[in-house]
């Protein structure tokens, strides 16, 4: 007999949407001091999406939301990173090249989850990782 924990889909879509949500986003306001000018002088900058590595290997989150009936990017994302049974990583995705970047920070990143950011750090081509100095949200246009 299988011992276990079953969390029915509906219960893990409640749990998802009620808990308790860890992305603040900055404002231009707090990031203009000379230490944010000196991070952004120390490396590039990249344009994406932040998800998992799953999804933006397959260049949306459409397929897995409809397979698990998630509503958002969002809870797409945090179900891909943590109840698969190999969890995901946290990647920069950017769907213009169809550009896939591992990033070196997973804690700044998870803060910026199924948002458009801009990057900034230097790029390491053999790894084909971002190093992160910075992220910032991208207000929709």
């Amino acid at each position: 007999m299988k011992r276990g924990f079953y969390l029915s889909p509906l219960v893990f879509t409640i749990f998802l949407v009620t808990g308790p949500s860890f992305a603040p986003l900055r404002t231009p306001a707090q990031n203009t001091g000379p230490k944010d000018q000196a991070k952004a002088a120390a490396g590039s900058t990249f344009e994406g999406e932040i998800m998992d590595n799953d999804c933006a290997q397959m260049g949306s989150h459409t397929m897995t939301m409809t397979a698990t009936s998630l509503s958002t990017p969002d809870l797409c994302t945090t179900y891909c990173l943590r109840f698969k049974k190999t969890p995901g990583k946290l990647v920069l995705y950017n769907a213009a090249t169809k550009t896939i970047y591992q990033l070196d920070n997973q804690q700044e990143a998870s803060f910026f989850k199924a948002r458009k950011v801009k990057v900034i750090g230097t790029y390491d081509q053999a790894t084909k990782t971002i190093h992160v100095t910075d992220i910032n949200s991208v207000s929709p246009s």
